[in-house]
């Protein structure tokens, strides 16, 4: 899985609250709002935030397999 995949995933599977990813990743609430309701738009998101995205999504599946 890409980073682009795990992004999206973590947004649209409701894996963790959005306030709660806003917070961890310093991206604005109503930006994450709009990923997670349209995920498409993160393929024309910014490298760094995909990326951002993608480790708290790391962090969690880690968290989760312990």
């Amino acid at each position: 899985m890409n980073d682009l995949e795990k992004a999206q995933k973590l947004l649209t599977a409701k894996l963790m609250p959005l306030n709660v990813i806003s917070k961890k990743s310093k991206i604005s609430y109503d930006t994450i709002r709009q990923y997670a309701s349209h995920p498409e738009r993160l393929e024309k998101a910014s490298w760094r935030k995909v990326y951002t995205l993608a480790l708290i999504y790391d962090d969690l599946v880690s968290e989760l397999t312990k």
